[in-house]
């Protein structure tokens, strides 16, 4: 799989999952093969009776995933 020709193409395709424990990253290819994946640990806060996650949480979980995810393409 040539990774880098993938993603110059425009074919490589990223997700995320805001999960209740970790914030989860993947990228995959066209045909759904899993190129890299990155993922970042977080805790949810009882406020008012609400379980909830702070913007700054969210921002900082989805960065930090990302940043793993692009850590495992550059090691392919």
């Amino acid at each position: 799989m040539d990774i880098k020709k993938i993603i110059e193409e425009g074919s490589a395709i990223i997700g995320m999952e805001l999960g209740s424990t970790k914030v989860k990253a993947v990228m995959i290819d066209g045909d759904g093969n899993v190129i890299a994946k990155g993922s970042y640990k977080w805790e949810n806060k009882l406020e008012n009776g609400i379980w909830t996650y702070s913007m700054d949480d969210i921002k900082n979980s989805v960065q930090g995933a990302y940043a793993k995810l692009l850590e495992n393409v550059q090691k392919n």
